[in-house]
Parts: C-alpha cells; sequence; structure tokens
C-alpha cells in the first residue's frame, strides 16, 4: 500500500480558458500531481484514450464538445473507467449536477475556486474507492429525484377547500 501511495498521480485538466487551465496545472504540480491539458472536449477524449488519467477535472461549458459530451463519450467508449471525476463549473443549477452525477461525476467544485479545496478535493476523490464513490453518486440522485417530487408537489395548484 504505502508503495502505490508514492507514486505520483495523473491528473488530466480540461478547460477551453487557458488561465483557468494554467491555475489548475500550476495548483496540482504545486502539490505533486503529474498534470496533462486538454483544451477541449475532443482533446479530453484523445487523451483518455492516449493515457487514462488517475482524475479528470473537467470544465461544463466549452465550445464543440462540452464536459457533458466528455462523459457521455468515456462512459460510451469504455474509456478510463477508474478515473475519479471532478467537475469544476460555473454551472450551478440542479439539473446540471444531476446530469453530472448520471454520467458519471464523482464530485462538484464551482467556480470561482480556493485552489487548496481543488486539491483538498482531487486527493479526496483518489483516496476514496470507486464502490464508494458509486454509491456517493446514487444517494445525490436519489436526493435530487427526491427534491424534484416535493416541489412537483408544492408547485401543483391545490383543489378543494383551504
Amino acid at each position: 500500500m504505502a508503495a502505490d501511495n508514492a507514486r505520483v498521480r495523473n491528473v488530466l485538466i480540461v478547460d477551453d480558458e487557458p488561465d483557468i487551465r494554467g491555475i489548475l496545472a500550476f495548483t496540482l504540480e504545486d502539490s505533486g500531481f503529474e498534470v496533462r491539458e486538454a483544451a477541449d472536449g475532443a482533446e479530453a477524449i484523445a487523451a483518455l484514450r492516449a493515457m487514462p488519467p488517475d482524475c479528470l477535472v473537467l470544465d461544463l461549458m466549452m465550445p464543440g464538445v462540452d464536459g457533458f459530451g466528455v462523459l457521455r463519450s468515456r462512459r460510451q467508449l469504455g474509456l478510463a473507467p477508474e478515473t475519479r471525476i471532478l467537475i469544476v463549473t460555473a454551472k450551478t443549477a440542479e439539473r446540471d449536477y444531476v446530469r453530472g452525477w448520471e454520467l458519471g461525476a464523482d464530485e462538484y467544485l464551482t467556480k470561482p475556486f480556493d485552489p487548496d479545496h481543488l486539491v483538498d478535493k482531487v486527493r479526496e476523490l483518489l483516496d476514496t474507492s470507486l464502490d464508494e464513490l458509486q454509491a456517493r453518486r446514487e444517494t445525490e440522485l436519489q436526493k435530487a429525484e427526491l427534491l424534484e417530487r416535493l416541489e412537483s408537489a408544492f408547485s401543483r395548484p391545490r383543489v378543494g377547500p383551504r
């Protein structure tokens, strides 16, 4: 186990904004990670094929193949099944979170982000078993489904006396 912990972990950063990629890369490299970068979804899919990373740090809003497209392609093509996925995005709508969970995201971080918090999230994901991550995704999806049902129940017009 100690030998496994000693190896350098590989992170693939996918974001169409060069400045954000640079900040992410600097932050993760400074914390001891080996970093590769992709500027869009197509590059990300090629990088996943070439060498699956330990962790994928993925933006959702990109031209062409967006982050959701990367997640769909990863699933459809069976790419990098053990890669942990951290979504780093400005999107905060519940439906976006749900879509990400459904497509295999393991964690979310919203922009702007604290660099130390990002490193902590990546380390936490890498230290968590795939089974635990799957159980967490299922819990998040169940919570979202329950919230949707509650919102639906309270938004229906009431019939009868009040």
